[in-house]
């Protein structure tokens, strides 16, 4: 074998996706629709608002998964106790009760759906948005949901933010082992940049629908600067 220099290896996978992925997050954490909210200047309508958007991408979102759940790759990815489903159900159902209105999904929130739908073929694009999704709501989430908990009087893990919890998952743990899965996926480097591209979307998807909710929300809070 030669002994002299080789090419400079290539990053394991997953370090690849969150390096080209970092901006992209930093925006997604910068809406300034998450920031009113995560800081208590709104109100339940103004949440109910993210929980119908998040309804409708999960439902998509998990009919991928039911459909990947045999496949040899993606199947790996397809973890029942991250769905969210029921958790956004019993939330809606909650606010629902408490007579807040539950607004139809925004353009961008049907976009991002539609886009989930189109990846039934594909299994690469399913664990781009799976992983964007899940680990954001292991990551960052985790916070979001204590915030909206204590500012809007909901009792932190109870009803109205059970979205937030993972009951038999630990962030840390999972995370990591979840890291060493995007680092085995079969994939060559066509296909790793493919799957790059499609997280990059997934963040736009993201992004976009933040966004539509700030056009929505904010302008009913003059308070609040937009």
């Amino acid at each position: 074998m030669p002994s002299g220099p080789s090419a400079t290896a290539q990053p394991p996978f997953s370090q690849r996706l969150r390096e080209r992925s970092m901006r992209m997050h930093r925006d997604a954490e910068g809406s300034s629709y998450l920031a009113a909210l995560t800081k208590g200047h709104l109100d339940l309508p103004a949440y109910a608002a993210l929980v119908a958007q998040h309804a409708a991408i999960y439902w998509a979102l998990e009919e991928l998964a039911d459909q990947f759940s045999g496949h040899p790759v993606a199947g790996a990815f397809v973890f029942p106790d991250l769905h969210r489903r029921d958790a956004l159900e019993a939330d809606l159902a909650y606010l629902h009760t408490r007579g807040v209105p539950i607004p139809e999904p925004t353009v961008a929130t049907r976009l991002y759906a539609e886009r989930l739908a189109e990846l039934s073929g594909w299994p690469g694009g399913f664990i781009a948005h799976h992983y964007v999704r899940y680990l954001g709501d292991l990551s960052g989430g985790q916070a979001i949901g204590r915030l909206i908990a204590t500012e809007y009087g909901l009792v932190p893990g109870g009803d109205g933010v059970r979205f937030y919890v993972f009951d038999n998952v630990k962030p840390k743990p999972f995370k990591d082992a979840y890291r060493e899965l995007l680092d085995q996926l079969p994939l060559d480097e066509e296909e790793q940049e493919q799957v790059l591209e499609e997280v990059l979307l997934a963040y736009r998807f993201n992004v976009d629908v933040l966004k539509s909710l700030a056009d929505l929300v904010l302008p009913r809070y003059p308070q609040v600067a937009s």
